[in-house]
């Protein structure tokens, strides 16, 4: 079995950031800023980036400009920190082209959502398109992701972890972006110590520590990582009422942010306030305006995010 293992025994919870994807105006990929991309999530800490995904924009590029995004930030990682490509695709051969291409290029992992438009069923049709995906990059880890909200596919996570346990020899673990904390709780049980349980909820990240989680993946982090990492501090040592204010405080940043655009498009703009600048979204998203910035500004100004130094 191949285990992807991010969790360290020193550290009550581990954080990887989902990365976005920098656009130019016109819509282009502008890959330069890759390097500065990289740079801040060294810099904080991340122990790995999860390329092309919901963040990432994955779906709304064409293949070969996910190939030409992960090959930049495989470049971009080498020696600091795990790059994870989302190869997920409504078709089958797509899927398996990104998946073998990943390996090729020195990904660390690769990751899919179920197909999104003629959805699996149950727990074996989404092992069985999986499956042949992991097929083209067998040297590398699978980690699939549950995000029902977005895919529609409403099988529970934990009942795909025990179908592909024992037909899938790659797969690594789950990346969890759902509310159904019981359905995580079944996950992490499941998982022991043979897979990894990725939280994709920072809403929940707290919660999802109190019931064994010690990893997660989310786009939340390009701009709140020092208030989680300041409430994984106070969990350390014990302070759980400190750890429930930044907690409080990150959700209330967060839902202050979704507001400009929707969460994905005031999540990136955030980040382009305290971090590289990635640009717009892509339609139909549509990005905040010059005047909406300017109140996002002050928003993150209040809760402390904004980086002093550069009085940004």
């Amino acid at each position: 079995m191949t285990v992807l293992n991010h969790s360290t025994p020193s550290s009550p919870m581990t954080l990887l950031t989902a990365v976005f994807t920098p656009f130019r105006a016109d819509g282009e990929l502008d890959l330069d800023v890759v390097a500065a991309q990289a740079d801040a999530a060294a810099g904080w800490g991340a122990r790995g980036v999860y390329v092309g995904g919901s963040a990432g924009e994955g779906a709304s590029m064409t293949t070969a400009e996910r190939k030409a995004l992960l090959e930049r930030w495989c470049g971009e990682a080498t020696g600091r920190f795990d790059v994870i490509a989302h190869v997920g695709h409504t078709s089958l051969a797509e899927a398996r082209d990104l998946a073998a291409h990943a390996q090729r290029v020195g990904a660390d992992a690769i990751s899919a959502v179920p197909p999104y438009y003629h959805r699996p069923a149950d727990a074996q049709a989404v092992v069985g398109f999986i499956g042949r995906v992991c097929e083209a990059a067998p040297e590398l880890p699978f980690i699939y992701y549950h995000i029902p909200g977005m895919t529609g596919v409403k099988v529970p996570a934990s009942a795909v972890l025990l179908a592909a346990e024992d037909r899938v020899p790659t797969f690594a673990g789950v990346k969890f972006a759902d509310g159904d904390l019981a359905d995580l709780q079944r996950c992490l049980d499941l998982a022991e110590d043979r897979f990894e349980v990725y939280v994709g909820s920072a809403r929940l990240l707290l919660a999802s520590m109190g019931i064994g989680a010690r990893t997660a993946i989310g786009s939340a982090y390009n701009f709140t990582a020092p208030l989680y990492l300041r409430m994984i501090e106070h969990v350390e040592r014990g302070e759980l009422r400190e750890a429930r204010r930044c907690q409080v405080l990150a959700q209330s940043a967060i839902e202050a942010v979704g507001r400009f655009g929707g969460e994905l498009a005031g999540f990136k703009a955030a980040s382009s306030l305290v971090g590289p600048d990635c640009g717009p979204c892509r339609p139909p998203l549509v990005s905040p305006s010059e005047t909406e910035l300017a109140e996002l500004r002050e928003r993150l100004d209040t809760f402390g995010l904004l980086p002093a130094a550069t009085g940004r």
